[in-house]
């Protein structure tokens, strides 16, 4: 006996054409890996960079976000809390958003840095973090990238460029391989990230971690997994060049973290931050000198340091 039929391979095929469309528009991506920007002159900075000591003093009785608006007519707008107005004009600007780091996109100040985007119309967008690829069904960017998404987001929907304010690897790699040594720096960026994903990996996995992490970060252009090819070559290097500083399985997190009074591994910290501010304000102030107005998003520690960098270059 012959079932009746419910449709036809016509009908059939285009449902799922039409499925499958759907699919596609709610996994297309939103971005990749943000692309490095290389400043054409190398950088001349008429001022020093805030130390964290200095970073320590001046943020006494302040608060996050911490945002600066100049311009460089001459007369600059100067700081300005978070709820103040921007820039007035069309000319090359500066909006910098010091930020508390948040992956909540209901915080307060994803809610502040969209308005004051739409007020300052910026025609090139930087952030701290490289971002990452990004699908649209996996929800809002700033859940998985925190608050430089909307760096991405903003400047997709404007249609303007968006880079990122870090240094390519192989650039930050070599400028700490002046003070550092290979091994020095594969068991930094090793520890960097095991510290973070350490609690939320089962301990008897957390050995496994350790050595793939090893295997990324020893490769990394400017290292050689040949310097410490595997836990055992780490442990030794550990003990011969980090003494004091316990098993670093165990070490916390803020282990890695820059420091006013910093331990050798938080010596190779302070240096990446240093690194990264240096190439972060030449990439701002290549950018002014092109006429651009630049859109900043980054931590506020690191615009803290930066600011009288700025001030002075702008």
């Amino acid at each position: 006996m012959e079932l009746p039929r419910t449709g036809t391979p016509g009908v059939l095929a285009l449902v799922f054409v039409g499925l499958g469309a759907l699919t596609l528009f709610a996994m297309r991506p939103r971005w990749g890996e943000l692309p490095h920007y290389e400043p054409e002159t190398p950088p001349r900075f008429e001022a020093a960079f805030r130390t964290m000591a200095e970073h320590d003093a001046h943020m006494e009785g302040k608060s996050w976000p911490y945002v600066v608006a100049l311009e460089p007519s001459g007369v600059e707008a100067g700081r300005r809390p978070a709820d103040a107005g921007t820039l007035p004009g069309g000319g090359p600007a500066l909006l910098y958003y010091g930020s508390w780091h948040t992956q909540d996109p209901a915080d307060p100040q994803i809610a502040r840095m969209r308005a004051l985007w739409d007020e300052f119309g910026p025609t090139v967008a930087v952030t701290e973090n490289r971002l990452g690829f990004y699908l649209a069904a996996l929800g809002d960017g700033v859940g998985m990238h925190g608050e430089f998404a909307l760096a991405g987001e903003l400047g997709r929907r404007d249609g303007i460029p968006v880079y990122t304010l870090e240094p390519s690897w192989a650039v930050e790699v070599e400028a700490l391989k002046r003070e550092f040594s290979a091994e020095d720096l594969i068991v930094f960026y090793t520890l960097r990230v095991f510290l973070s994903e350490r609690d939320g990996t089962a301990p008897e996995k957390r050995e496994t971690l350790a050595e793939h992490l090893l295997g990324k970060r020893a490769g990394r252009a400017g290292l050689g997994r040949e310097h410490v090819p595997d836990l055992a070559r780490f442990d030794e290097v550990w003990r011969e060049r980090f003494p004091g500083l316990g098993d670093w399985r165990t070490l916390p997190r803020e282990a890695v973290d820059p420091s006013g009074e910093p331990t050798r591994l938080q010596h190779v910290a302070n240096r990446v931050n240093e690194i990264r501010d240096e190439h972060a304000a030449a990439v701002i102030l290549d950018l002014l000198a092109k006429g651009e107005r630049v859109f900043a998003i980054a931590g506020g520690s690191h615009v803290v340091k930066q600011e009288p960098v700025l001030r002075a270059g702008i």
